[in-house]
């Protein structure tokens, strides 16, 4: 099999399962980025309304600040193969060990894969602003979207080797029956308005140990869509007289609204070198899907399929006995192919190939997670953070692994940060990032930072073997302080 076959087939996966994943977490950013998440602790401005809410309290923090942001970020990540991977089997042709080398890096789950982008720009950028009684606040829009997909093992040998015989998979000792069964996915999008309030409070106990200490909380309105496969069933066998396949699937998706609270926590330490945050974000997220839900159903079968079958037809629904759309007795819109409705399934005396209908209303909310974070200067120009992250629940771009990660931030001059990272667990497994910025420039009022950028390596520390590449870059990151 050729290279070209190859990255083909490897397009077709990852056009049909693209994805884009806003700023939703804040991640993504390019200071998080380079410092591989370890920010609860350094999140300053609206930027603690990701991380932690309590930092808006901070003296280090704007009391009123606009920014106005211009980048993106783009993440693509995988299970599996890494780009040695791709690498060794860049050139002409695909040997046989080259095959068993890239399955063998595959799991009994297949090939699972994110693709994350994020847009920076002034409209979600947001204000930070004092209230009255001492409070500090910040409003943010953002939007938040993205896609997780999974292909079956079976899928990609498929792909890799074309399909077998029965007889040569009996032979071989391995059952003759493809199993392309477990394809799962989601897709999602949403849109979220946050506020944040933060008040600075010492408790008795603490006195004497903090020279600052603050609490605060996000309240959130959300709003969107969501797209997931909830059940999938299926594999083909071929023998001399043709493939045989049977397969079905159900999916559902549905609009809705939900409210969602974040809670958070922050103290600097009497010599202010040293800051500790706890938040709980998504703690009380609840997400009603009720508005125009809908279930589809899918079912495919086909006998006999050769070579040959491809001669003289019009398309794929003249080749498999896939069904064209007929109106039933009950006025709903289901197909099947007229010359073979005896070979349907039927249900109440209607044949189902596929079938749409509504459903009640489904909950599924963002998961919750516990960040803790440190943040530590040893002198003036060095920074060392860590951060701990423990999700609940895996779901919507999140993954309930504890991760860790530990970076430095240190100023060659004060205009020239460089960043580096490293992380363990989480959706990512074992990452490594580094960054640069020119900034921050202050002229009177606005405080600016030149071209923000970061790198991220995802499921590996090194390029060589990482499963996945992260890069984020704001051309401009303007603050209107007060």
């Amino acid at each position: 099999m050729t290279i070209k076959t190859i990255r083909f087939a490897l397009a077709v996966v990852l056009l049909a399962t693209q994805a884009a994943q806003a700023i939703g977490y804040g991640d993504a950013r390019p200071r998080a980025m380079g410092l591989a998440g370890s920010y609860t602790a350094l999140a300053r401005g609206v930027e603690s309304l990701y991380w932690n809410p309590a930092n808006l309290a901070l003296k280090d923090g704007p009391k009123v600040s606009i920014p106005m942001e211009l980048g993106f970020s783009y993440v693509l990540e995988n299970n599996s193969w890494s780009v040695s991977t791709y690498n060794d089997f860049n050139g002409d042709f695909i040997d046989e060990g080259m095959k068993d080398d890239m399955l063998s890096d595959l799991g009994k789950e297949g090939l699972q894969f994110n693709t994350d982008l994020g847009l920076f720009v002034p409209l979600v950028g947001g204000v930070a602003f004092p209230m009255p009684w001492g409070i500090s606040s910040a409003m943010a829009l953002d939007v938040r979207m993205g896609v997780e997909g999974q292909i079956p093992r079976d899928m990609i040998e498929f792909m890799l080797r074309g399909n077998q015989f029965e007889r040569e998979r009996i032979a071989a000792g391995r059952d003759p029956n493809y199993d392309i069964a477990e394809w799962d996915g989601e897709a999602w999008a949403l849109g979220v308005f946050s506020w944040g309030f933060a008040k600075p409070w010492i408790p008795p106990p603490l006195a004497p140990y903090v020279s600052q200490f603050a609490v605060g909380t996000t309240l959130k309105v959300m709003g969107g869509g969501l797209a997931e496969v909830t059940d999938s069933e299926g594999g083909f066998v071929t023998r001399v007289s043709g493939t045989e396949m049977s397969a079905s699937g159900v999916a559902r998706h549905a609009f809705g609204i939900g409210f969602g609270m974040d809670l958070g926590a922050v103290g600097v330490t009497k010599d202010g070198r040293t800051t500790v945050g706890l938040s709980l974000v998504n703690l009380l997220d609840a997400m009603n899907w009720s508005i125009e839900g809908q279930q589809d159903s899918v079912y495919v079968t086909a006998i006999g399929v050769s070579v040959t079958s491809f001669t003289g037809k019009d398309g794929f629904d003249e080749i498999f006995d896939n069904p064209r759309e007929v109106t039933l007795s009950d006025g709903r819109i289901d197909t099947v192919l007229e010359g073979d409705v005896d070979a349907a399934i039927w249900d109440n005396g209607d044949p189902v190939f596929r079938t749409q209908r509504d459903i009640d209303s489904f909950s599924r909310s963002l998961p919750a997670m516990l960040r803790l974070g440190v943040a530590h200067t040893p002198f003036r120009r060095l920074t060392v953070a860590l951060n701990y992250d423990q999700a609940f629940s895996s779901g919507m771009g999140i993954d309930s692994t504890p991760r860790v990660s530990l970076a430095t931030e240190y100023r060659l001059v004060n205009w020239f940060p460089l960043r580096f990272g490293l992380s363990g667990g989480g959706r990512a497994g074992r990452s490594s990032a580094i960054g640069i910025s020119f900034g921050p420039f202050n002229v009177k009022r606005f405080e600016m930072v030149l071209m923000e950028m970061s790198v991220s390596n995802r499921g590996g520390f090194f390029p060589g073997s990482s499963q996945g590449l992260g890069y984020s870059v704001n051309l401009l990151r303007m603050h209107i302080n007060h």
